[in-house]
């Protein structure tokens, strides 16, 4: 056997696996916002809500970033409507990530202002690219913690339905508790004898969405329009390409409904507001009306 020939070829590998051990990945270290854009939403001034940083690359050493905050192109203003916990963000070693904490104080931003900060990142230059940026912009919006017993009682309602078909601008209602604790159910919302349920979804609260689960029953065609139509029964259900939803700092709703008559057609898409108010005011209503 030619041990010669055997241990060439061994030495030929060893250096070739030496060589892809010290292979030089070149790829840049890039560090930035996650995001260009953000909107907090702000309910207790105690929390602490986060805006995140990320890298490209992971290294072995601590990475030190510089946040500042470009005044002049901001409406909210540090130590009235925000506080930052610092404005030195650390990448740790074998990180990727990390976020500057922010409180939004509530109390100061008023329900339905807008108010923005610019951020800057302060970066070395092999850090940056043109690519990502080093700058977001972030949208401070006051919310409030739902409860679902400020949406139980008397509510004014404002609809196009009414001004279409009932002759009136507006009309008061009453709602009860749903059975789940996240519906409430609207009693004799146009008509006599036919209430509406409806479920609220709290799941985001930059988002919060009324839902009609189903199908309900409005009222009946004769009442609505003098006559009868198919089976006599006026549907009422979500329509698409429109989203109800709900204010749980000023205790309004704006319900989309499509009304409609099975097997015979579609009457119209309505936009519904609800006002809860006091049972006082809701006592002078019916005394003087609106």
């Amino acid at each position: 056997m030619n041990f010669k020939y055997i241990l060439a070829i061994c030495v030929a590998l060893a250096l070739t696996a030496c060589k892809a051990d010290y292979t030089v990945h070149t790829t840049p270290d890039i560090i930035m916002f996650s995001a260009e854009n953000y909107t907090l939403g702000v309910v207790d001034s105690e929390e602490w809500l986060e805006i995140p940083v990320s890298a490209t690359k992971v290294v072995n050493y601590d990475r030190n970033i510089g946040v500042e905050v470009i005044a002049k192109e901001s409406s909210a203003v540090e130590g009235l409507h925000y506080v930052v916990e610092s404005n030195t963000l650390t990448i740790a070693k074998g990180k990727l990530t990390t976020a500057l904490r922010i409180r939004g104080l509530v109390e100061n931003i008023g329900i339905g202002e807008e108010l923005t900060l610019t951020l800057n990142l302060v970066l070395d230059d092999e850090n940056v690219s043109d690519m990502y940026g080093t700058r977001s912009e972030v949208s401070l919006q006051r919310c409030c913690k739902f409860d679902i017993n400020n949406f139980v009682g008397y509510a004014k309602i404002t609809s196009t339905w009414t001004m279409q078909y009932m002759n009136s601008d507006a009309c008061l209602v009453s709602t009860e508790l749903g059975a789940d604790n996240k519906s409430i159910i609207i009693k004799n919302m146009f008509y006599d004898g036919y209430d509406i349920e409806v479920t609220f979804d709290d799941s985001n609260i930059l988002e919060p969405r009324v839902i009609l689960p189903e199908a309900q029953v409005l009222g009946s065609t004769g009442e609505a329009f003098g006559t009868i139509y198919g089976d006599g029964k006026l549907l009422m259900s979500e329509p698409m390409g429109y989203t109800s939803y709900f204010g749980a700092c000023e205790n309004f709703m704006v319900l989309y409904t499509m009304m409609y008559v099975e097997n015979v057609g579609t009457v119209g898409t309505y936009v519904n507001i609800f006002e809860w108010v006091s049972d006082d005011e809701a006592e002078r209503i019916k005394r003087e009306g609106f």
